[in-house]
């Protein structure tokens, strides 16, 4: 089994930022003495310790123990996922979804004519972000029936409930962003 040498890891991008010891300590609220320790594989850090200097040094508990991280994700258009919906002949798919962490999916909809969300209100947890690509989108909401047209874009705050359908003949093309 490969071991892994996080105290070199640490003192390899301590150097790296330009931090002292003392700085880094200072940042990070762990002891001098504590990193160098762990520097010099002395000392055996807890995940705590670890987390708080990661912080400091800009970095996350799995790069400080060398697992690779996934950076990008790279979505080619003919390789899109396609989402559930309970959406009448509606398609989502997504733009892009893997990283760890990810806060927002961005999905691409298809919505034929006549495409609707139903009776009932969508109510999200998160925040909701429309641009029209192509088409036509009617969104009701808070009272408001809006219709959006090629080029428009609808922010929808945290929570607020809505709906809507696809009221023209053409089908719509709709980039849709989602806070997870």
């Amino acid at each position: 089994m490969e071991r892994i040498d996080i105290g070199r890891r640490i003192k390899s991008i301590r150097k790296r930022k330009g931090l002292t010891l003392q700085e880094l300590a200072e940042i990070s609220s762990v002891s001098a003495t504590a990193i160098s320790a762990i520097e010099r594989n002395v000392s055996s850090p807890t995940v705590n310790t670890l987390t708080s200097i990661g912080k400091a040094l800009g970095e996350s508990l799995s790069s400080l123990l060398g697992e690779t991280e996934i950076r990008y994700v790279l979505t080619r258009n003919g390789e899109r996922r396609q989402l559930a919906a309970g959406i009448r002949g509606a398609r989502f798919a997504s733009l892009g979804s893997g990283l760890p962490g990810q806060r927002f999916l961005p999905m691409i909809s298809v919505l034929p004519p006549g495409a609707t969300s139903g009776e009932d209100y969508v109510n999200h947890a998160g925040e909701e972000f429309f641009f029209v690509l192509h088409g036509t989108l009617g969104v009701e909401t808070n009272g408001d029936n809006l219709v959006l047209s090629e080029g428009d874009s609808l922010y929808i705050a945290n929570g607020t409930p809505y709906r809507y359908n696809n009221p023209a003949e053409e089908t719509a093309e709709v980039l849709v962003v989602a806070t997870q």
